[in-house]
């Protein structure tokens, strides 16, 4: 099969390498779309540990194509997402935190590829008429989802997010299902401020407008958002975010920071007004329950561009340069 090898920094190779045997409880997928994560730019980057080579790639969906000794015949054709990772149900992450933070469990093979194995546990059939670019995206909503609702929601609170890239639209469309006074997005760029108001956001406004705090300072009226969600990853804004909550507030960290980031908040603030920090990274209980909870988003519109799987550093850079939604590599058209 032919597949995209990271090689270090922004190098990658197209690779012919053999298909990986199969194991008794594994399944065999041709990946049909693969979405573009900050994550995997962050690899190339250097500001997300990672060792070459490596075939990256870890939101994606496609079709069963071969299985295990003991796996039944019948999901051969299945239509799946994939998450990355299995779980035991047994150990003591599984029992006392999440199932994605399981310590016995198998990894995928990286989905830059034409084909990637897995448990069969992780490849979840998708509901009949999902397209494989919404099923390609239930990694990070399963992330999303799985944050939000770290969150405690009482009061018809007022939620500010800054960040309307994927993660944040993700945030904004599970946050909108919940009891809530209003919700404001603060984007720079005014293509995803226009996403943002099209999915429900109640007000959209750009962080370099000049009356951008009195701006919040009117919505919140003075007192301050009751949450707040940060999903960009830049720890600048997280302290931002942070100044813009009343008392007894929430923050939620979304947006994945490199590592050795500091958080530069007042922490005399911090501690007088009682905030409530929330760290969030991964996707939870959350990943099989995500692909029927978005299949009523219509996320198609949040794909902008599919490239080949030779144009993975296009596809990277368009990633990096934040100015599209989602970006996705088809790894088997040519």
């Amino acid at each position: 099969m032919k597949a995209s090898v990271w090689l270090g920094e922004n190098k990658f190779e197209i690779q012919e390498i053999n298909i990986p045997k199969l194991a008794d409880e594994q399944v065999l997928v041709k990946v049909e779309k693969v979405g573009l994560c900050g994550t995997d730019v962050h690899i190339t980057q250097g500001l997300y540990p990672s060792s070459p080579p490596k075939i990256l790639g870890h939101e994606f969906s496609g079709v069963i194509v071969d299985v295990g000794s003991k796996i039944l015949k019948d999901r051969i054709g299945q239509r799946v997402t994939c998450n990355t990772t299995s779980s035991c149900g047994n150990c003591i992450n599984c029992l006392n935190w999440t199932i994605s933070r399981c310590l016995n469990s198998e990894k995928s093979t990286g989905a830059f590829a034409e084909f990637s194995l897995m448990h069969s546990s992780s490849a979840i059939e998708i509901p009949k008429k999902m397209s494989f670019e919404v099923a390609a995206m239930t990694e990070p909503a399963a992330c999303c989802l799985s944050g939000t609702e770290m969150i405690e929601y009482k009061d018809k609170p007022k939620i500010l997010i800054i960040g309307s890239g994927i993660m944040g639209i993700l945030c904004q469309l599970f946050v909108l299902k919940k009891d809530i006074d209003c919700l404001v997005v603060s984007e720079p760029n005014s293509f995803r401020r226009s996403i943002a108001k099209s999915l429900g956001a109640n007000y959209v406004v750009d962080p370099f407008d000049n009356n951008y705090h009195e701006k919040l300072n009117e919505i919140s009226e003075g007192i301050g958002f009751d949450i707040f969600i940060e999903a960009v990853g830049k720890p600048e804004l997280l302290n931002e975010g942070i100044s813009k909550l009343r008392p007894r507030g929430q923050a939620l960290m979304i947006g994945v920071h490199p590592r050795e980031s500091k958080l530069n908040s007042d922490l005399h603030d911090f501690h007088f007004k009682e905030i409530k920090l929330l760290g969030a990274f991964g996707r939870g209980n959350y990943f099989n329950k995500t692909p029927e909870k978005i299949n009523e988003f219509n996320l198609e519109k949040l794909v902008t561009k599919t490239y080949k799987l030779e144009e993975i550093n296009e596809a990277i850079e368009s990633t990096a340069k934040g100015e599209g939604m989602k970006y996705m590599i088809a790894p088997n058209e040519r």
